[in-house]
C-alpha cells in the first residue's frame, strides 16, 4: 500500500469519526461527520457481512503511456481513432501509428498519403483499418500494417468513412460482406465492396461478373458532415439541413431509400446507433435543441424525443440502457434509452408542512411552509428543518413515527428523554426551548422561541428498530411519518402593518401538516466539457479546467479528480471503459479504473459508537469492459489473488496414506 493511499484512507477514517451518543439532549460544537455514502470518492455499498460495510473507492490509474511517431517540431496530432483492440494516432503530416489498446505496445507506423495532406478519421473492423487521405482510400491490416489496397475516389470526401462487416446467410451458406461508405463533397455517399477493391489491387482487374469498383451511389443533394452509421442491414446518415436518410446496405435493394426522417433543423452531433435485443435504435440531435430516438428497423417511427435547454454538439454515448448527453451549457445528463425520460436519482426523504392563506381575494400574506429533509444514515446525517414561511415563526415541531412504514421509534435514555443531538449554532438560531417524547416513543416534539423565516435548524436523532441495528438506520425509516408544525405571526407590529397595507386580517397561530416522502431529481453534472468514458460504476468527463473527473454512475456524486498534466486531447470512448488521453505531440496515455476495497466497522467508544475505516485490498485492474460487443471481451483467467502455500511434507504423507 503506497504512502499516499495510507494518507488518504487515514483522512477518510478521521472524517468518519463519530462522537459518542449521550443519553440526553445536549449541544455540541464539533462539525458532524458526513454520511459514509456521501464521502468523496466512495461509491454505494456493494457488500455487507458481519457488521462490516464494504465500499469501493474508484481511482483512475495509468495503465500505459506510449509515444506515437510524429515530428514534434512541426506536426501535431490530427485524429485519434480506436476500437476495442487498437488505438490509431494520425498526425497532421499523415503518419499513422497503431498501438495495442491494452498494453500501449506499438504495432506499426506508416506514412499514409502525401505529406501534410488532409485526412479523415480512420474506421476499423476486426481485421483492417481504412483511412481516407485527400481523395484516396487507404486500407491496412490493423495489426501488421501491411498495405491491402488503395483506391481513388471520384470526389474529395466531406466526412469520415465507415467500414462495416456483415454476415449474409443464403440458404445453408453464410457469406461475409465488407463494405466501405464514404460521404463525398458532391453531396452524395458512395459504397465500395472491400473484396472487389482487394481483388483489383492484387490482380489489376475486377472479379468475374463485376463491371466497376463502385457498388452503389446515393445522391442526397445536401452536404454530409458526419460519418454514417450502420445497423445490421441499413445505413443511416444525416445532412446539414437536418434530413436523416436510411438506405438498404444488402440485397437487391441496396442503395435504395428505406425511409427519410426530417428534423427540420440542422444536425449538430454525429448519429449513434445501438442494438438492443431485436431493435436497432438511431439517436440524433439537431439545432432546435431536441434529441430524437428512431427505430431503424421500421419505416422511421420515432420512439421518443427529448427537448433540451441547449443544443448538443458532443457525441452521444450509450452504455446499456443509459444515454449520456453533453449539452452546450456544459451539463452532462442521463436519459433512459427505452423511454427517453431523464434518469432520476433518489435524494433522501422530504416533508413539507404548508398552507397558503389570504383574505378578500388578496395575495396570500401569511403563507406557512416548513420543510424537513434527510438523505443518509441518521447517525451521521441530520434532519434539516427550514422555515420557508412568509412572516411566520415556528413555535413547535412534531415528528410522528406512528404512521411511518418502518415501525421504528425514537430512542430514549433511562429518564425517558429523547436521545437527540443539537449543535450550539442550531440551538441559538432557532431558539430551542424544550424537547418532549411521547409515552410510546412515537412522537418527538421540539419547541422553539425564535424560529423565524429563512432560518435553518439541524438535529441528529437516534431511532430504535426491532430488526435493524441503530447504526444502520437511514432516512428510509422516516418514510410515511407525519409532521406537524405550529406557526404564528412573527411580531404584532409587522402583522398590523401588513394588515393595513394589504387589507388582510392577521391569522392566529395554527398547525400545518406534512408527511415524509422519497424525493428524486434528474441525474446531471454541471461544468462538463466532454465525456471521455463510462465504466460500470463511474462516468469520466473533462471539466472546464481540462481535468478528468469521475462521478458515480448511480447518483452523479462523489467526484474524484485525476491530474492529467498536459494531456489536452481527450478521446470520446464509447466502446470500452478505458480513458484515453493524448498530448498534441503524440504522447498517448491510457487510464483504467483501479479500485480500493474499504471496510467500515462500528466499534463501541465510551458511551457511544465510533467507526473504524480500514483498507482491505487494492483490486487489480481488469481487462477493458466492452460496451457494444460484450461477447468479444477477453476471458479473465481465474487467478487467485494470494499465492496458496505449498503443501508440507507431513501433508503429502497424510495424502498418500490409504
Amino acid at each position: 500500500m503506497t504512502h499516499s493511499l495510507r494518507k488518504r484512507l487515514l483522512s477518510t477514517a478521521a472524517l468518519l469519526g463519530f462522537l459518542s451518543t449521550m443519553p440526553c439532549v445536549r449541544a455540541w460544537d464539533e462539525a458532524a461527520p458526513a454520511d459514509a455514502d456521501n464521502l468523496p470518492g466512495v461509491l454505494p455499498e456493494v457488500d455487507e457481512t458481519d457488521g462490516k460495510i464494504i465500499y469501493n473507492v474508484p481511482t483512475l490509474k495509468q495503465l500505459w503511456e506510449s509515444q506515437a511517431v510524429i515530428n514534434a517540431s512541426r506536426d501535431k496530432v490530427a485524429h485519434i481513432a480506436l476500437d476495442e483492440e487498437v488505438v490509431f494516432v494520425q498526425s497532421t503530416a499523415g503518419v499513422v501509428t497503431a498501438m495495442n489498446a491494452e498494453s500501449g505496445r506499438r504495432f506499426w507506423a506508416s506514412q499514409v498519403g502525401r505529406n501534410d495532406e488532409v485526412a479523415m478519421k480512420g474506421s476499423t473492423d476486426s481485421q483492417m483499418v481504412v483511412i481516407v487521405v485527400g481523395p484516396v482510400i487507404h486500407a491496412f491490416d490493423k495489426f501488421s500494417g501491411n498495405k491491402l489496397f488503395s483506391f481513388r475516389l471520384p470526389n474529395p470526401p466531406s466526412a469520415a468513412p465507415l467500414l462495416t462487416k456483415r454476415e449474409v446467410t443464403t440458404g445453408n451458406r453464410t457469406e461475409v460482406t465488407r463494405s466501405i461508405f464514404v460521404p463525398l463533397a458532391d453531396r452524395s455517399i458512395v459504397a465500395y465492396d472491400v473484396d472487389t477493391l482487394q481483388y483489383q489491387a492484387s490482380r489489376g482487374t475486377f472479379p468475374p461478373g463485376v463491371l466497376r469498383a463502385l457498388d452503389w451511389r446515393f445522391a442526397a443533394g445536401e452536404i454530409i458532415r458526419f460519418a454514417p452509421v450502420a445497423g445490421q442491414e441499413r445505413l443511416a446518415f444525416a445532412t446539414d439541413v437536418g434530413n436523416i436518410h436510411v438506405v438498404d446496405m444488402l440485397g437487391i435493394a441496396k442503395g435504395k431509400t428505406r425511409f427519410q426522417f426530417l428534423m427540420n433543423s440542422p444536425t449538430t452531433a454525429p448519429l449513434a446507433v445501438v442494438n438492443r435485443e431485436d431493435q436497432e435504435l438511431l439517436l440524433a440531435a439537431c439545432d432546435n435543441n431536441r434529441l430524437f430516438c428512431i427505430n431503424l428497423k421500421t419505416d422511421g417511427s420515432m420512439l421518443w424525443t427529448v427537448p433540451m435547454a441547449r443544443p448538443v454538439y458532443e457525441p452521444i454515448t450509450v452504455v446499456g440502457n443509459e444515454v449520456f448527453v453533453v449539452s452546450d451549457d456544459d451539463e452532462l445528463r442521463k436519459f433512459d434509452l427505452r423511454t427517453g425520460l431523464p434518469v432520476k436519482v433518489f435524494d433522501g426523504v422530504s416533508a413539507v408542512a404548508s398552507r397558503t392563506e389570504g383574505d378578500g381575494g388578496e395575495l396570500p400574506a401569511y403563507g406557512a411552509a416548513v420543510e424537513l429533509r434527510c438523505r443518509g444514515l441518521l447517525g451521521f446525517e441530520p434532519i434539516t428543518v427550514i422555515n420557508r414561511s412568509t412572516g411566520q415563526a415556528v413555535n413547535s415541531l412534531v415528528v410522528d413515527l406512528s404512521t411511518a412504514l418502518s415501525g421504528a421509534s425514537f430512542a430514549a435514555n433511562e429518564l425517558e428523554e429523547a436521545m437527540i443531538r443539537i449543535s450550539d449554532d442550531s440551538r441559538k438560531s432557532a431558539g430551542v426551548q424544550n424537547v418532549k417524547l411521547s409515552a410510546d416513543r412515537k412522537q418527538l416534539t421540539i419547541e422553539f422561541s425564535d424560529f423565524n423565516p429563512n432560518v435553518t435548524f439541524d438535529f441528529y436523532v437516534d431511532l430504535e428498530h426491532d430488526d435493524v441495528p441503530f447504526w444502520k438506520l437511514t432516512h428510509n425509516e422516516l418514510v410515511g411519518a407525519d409532521v406537524k408544525a405550529r406557526v404564528s405571526p412573527v411580531r404584532a407590529s409587522v402583522v398590523a402593518t401588513a394588515a393595513v397595507n394589504r387589507r388582510v386580517e392577521p391569522f392566529p397561530p395554527r398547525t400545518v401538516l406534512g408527511r415524509f416522502r422519497e424525493v428524486s431529481e434528474p441525474w446531471f453534472v454541471s461544468g462538463v466539457k466532454s465525456l471521455v468514458a463510462v465504466s460500470e460504476n463511474a462516468a469520466y468527463y473533462v471539466d472546464k479546467n481540462d481535468r478528468v473527473v469521475g462521478v458515480s454512475r448511480l447518483n452523479a456524486g462523489n467526484p474524484v479528480v485525476t491530474p492529467t498534466r498536459d494531456f489536452t486531447i481527450h478521446v470520446n470512448n464509447t466502446l470500452t471503459d478505458r480513458v484515453y488521453l493524448s498530448t498534441a505531440s503524440g504522447r498517448v496515455a491510457c487510464f483504467t479504473e483501479s479500485r480500493i476495497q474499504v471496510g467500515a466497522l462500528p466499534v463501541p467508544f465510551f458511551a457511544g459508537l465510533s467507526w473504524v475505516v480500514y483498507p482491505e485490498a487494492e483490486l487489480s485492474p481488469d481487462f477493458a469492459r466492452y460496451h457494444r460487443n460484450p461477447g468479444a471481451r477477453p476471458i479473465m483467467p481465474d487467478v487467485p489473488k494470494v499465492d496458496q502455500p505449498l503443501p508440507s511434507a507431513d501433508a503429502d504423507a497424510a495424502t498418500q496414506m490409504p
